[in-house]
């Protein structure tokens, strides 16, 4: 998002003929991730048409930029009302892909793995730890210039990447660990690394948010988000195993 369109968001909230021409701009956008977070076609005849237009109007009244990208929010607020819709009308459950979770419209995606599972669990509710955690995450990560959605739109999607990013974060909490350095200096330390893996420093640099926001899950007091990191969480429980 461009430092104009956060401007026009900013003002909507407290003009609403701002506010009307966004939604009127934007309609067609929102109907694509609306329907991207039902996993299904729409148009506007259908009832989900309403609720998710609604859902934007509630997130741009409720947007601040400390809360990360607003279109990664909005589909958080859309997925939220959607998901009270069904359960008011037939008690079924939104399937969400993993790419609507961050506002992002890429119809060939095919990722069914960590954007998919963050983007089902995550809704706004009146108790919901996973958002508390988010919360709490988005607040350490400040220090980071990284939002908590870095992870979802920064997951790797190919299995031996994914392999990689694994031994990558096993790593990194092989005593002695590497969790204080990370957090010291805001950055992954590839030199100390690479004394105890080999690997692409290609890769450790795009996805760098990807492993700092993942160590801080695995080594804060997260313990739903971490669920979504069980191969990485499994392999740090066997370090005690096996010594390394």
């Amino acid at each position: 998002m461009d430092n104009k369109e956060l401007e026009i968001i900013l003002n909507a909230a407290n003009d609403k003929d701002v506010k009307n021409d966004f939604l009127m701009k934007e309609e067609q956008h929102i109907l694509k991730l609306t329907a991207k977070i039902c996993g299904k076609s729409l148009s506007m005849s259908d009832d989900e048409w309403s609720v998710g237009l609604n859902a934007m109007s509630y997130a741009i009244d409720t947007y601040n930029p400390d809360k990360g990208e607003f279109w990664s929010y909005a589909a958080i607020v859309i997925k939220s009302r959607l998901t009270d819709h069904y359960r008011k009308v037939k008690g079924s459950e939104v399937l969400v892909d993993g790419d609507a979770f961050s506002g992002v419209l890429d119809e060939e995606a095919n990722d069914s793995g960590l954007r998919r599972e963050i983007a089902s669990k995550t809704m706004v509710t009146d108790y919901d730890p996973v958002r508390d955690e988010i919360e709490a995450l988005t607040e350490e990560l400040s220090d980071y210039n990284i939002s908590f959605f870095d992870l979802a739109g920064n997951s790797p999607k190919a299995g031996k990447t994914k392999d990689t990013c694994v031994s990558i974060l096993k790593a990194i909490f092989t005593p002695p660990p590497l969790t204080e350095s990370i957090k010291s200096n805001k950055s992954i330390p590839v030199k100390e690394l690479s004394k105890r893996l080999k690997f692409s420093k290609k890769l450790t640099d795009r996805y760098r948010k990807y492993l700092i926001v993942s160590t801080l899950i695995l080594d804060g007091d997260y313990p739903e988000l971490s669920e979504y990191l069980h191969d990485a969480k499994m392999a740090i429980k066997s370090i005690d195993a096996d010594g390394r």
